[in-house]
């Protein structure tokens, strides 16, 4: 009979048995050790080795034949592992990418990335310059880095919008991209303060009832109110304009003192006294920031 052995390195691994007249197949490859050294399933490089002996008939024998094995090189490789998906305004977005292949040291590898997206496959002639990314990371533009090795890289300060990115390696003169990805980043939730129902005419002396609304993330405001005068300031008021820098006094003073859980609904009145043309906005101060609505007017006649 004859006796297949598959050697890798010292180690072997009995694969079949054939026996003059039929085959009997082997159980499938496992660990295996010999003098000393140990075989696992899945090694790519054997030397195939058949080890002559006599058959039943005392014919010859068959000669030894050894199968040299083929070296099959390394090539480098890059890979995104994990990236955002949805993230709010002031979040920080975090990468973890891998570069992989032999052992060597590379200079340069990073996070591209930019609101165009640059779809399909790159080759590693595609330079930094060529696609259409905006933006990187700065961590490993510039070091020395022993690959195989895995990157962690982060960036925070991000506007809202759509971004796509891909990871980047210099390896050896040669471009190396990951596939590209997408992640969002959605605005802060930001509190608002909106009129709901006001004042058309009125006389001199009449009530004017105001209805206003302030949304938003839940929180609490110690202060909200209607503000007016006879005087306009148009526009939009940001968040660091002060009533002092208005032309408005407060009208309504129900909520002005105390503490009040948003989001809610308010209702004041005031009392007119002059004919003449009213300007006037809600306010509502919470987390330090004046909250103000558009501005409004109605007649006193």
């Amino acid at each position: 009979m004859k006796l297949f052995v598959l050697l890798a390195g010292a180690a072997a691994v009995i694969t079949g048995l054939v026996v003059w007249g039929r085959t009997r197949p082997a159980s499938p490859p496992v660990a295996s050790s010999v003098l000393g050294l140990t075989s696992l399933p899945g090694q790519t490089h054997f030397d195939t080795l058949t080890i002559p002996t006599t058959p039943p008939d005392g014919g010859q024998a068959s000669p030894t034949v050894t199968a040299t094995p083929i070296p099959v090189a390394e090539v480098s490789t890059i890979a995104l592992i994990d990236g955002p998906g949805e993230l709010v305004e002031g979040d920080v977005a975090t990468f973890t990418w891998h570069v992989g292949g032999p052992i060597k040291i590379i200079h340069t590898t990073t996070i591209y990335y930019g609101i165009t997206s640059a779809r399909g496959a790159f080759d590693d002639y595609v330079t930094p310059g060529d696609a259409r990314y905006t933006y990187q990371l700065k961590d490993f533009l510039q070091g020395d880095y022993a690959v195989p090795l895995r990157f962690v890289g982060s960036i925070n300060q991000l506007v809202p919008g759509t971004y796509y990115y891909r990871a980047y390696a210099l390896i050896d003169g040669k471009h190396y991209w990951s596939g590209e990805r997408t992640f969002i980043v959605t605005p802060i939730p930001k509190h608002g303060i909106t009129i709901i129902d006001r004042p058309g005419t009125l006389s001199p002396g009449g009530n004017a009832a105001f209805t206003w609304d302030i949304y938003g993330p839940v929180t609490t405001t110690g202060f909200t109110a209607i503000v007016g005068g006879k005087q306009s300031k148009p526009g939009n008021l940001d968040a660091a304009t002060d009533l002092p820098q208005t032309p408005y006094a407060i009208w309504t003073r129900d909520f002005v003192n105390g503490s009040y859980a948003v989001p809610l609904r308010f209702i004041g009145n005031a009392k007119v006294q002059d004919a003449a043309v009213y300007y006037f906005r809600a306010l509502a101060f919470i987390n330090g920031k004046n909250i103000w609505s558009d501005e409004y007017s109605f007649t006193v006649y």
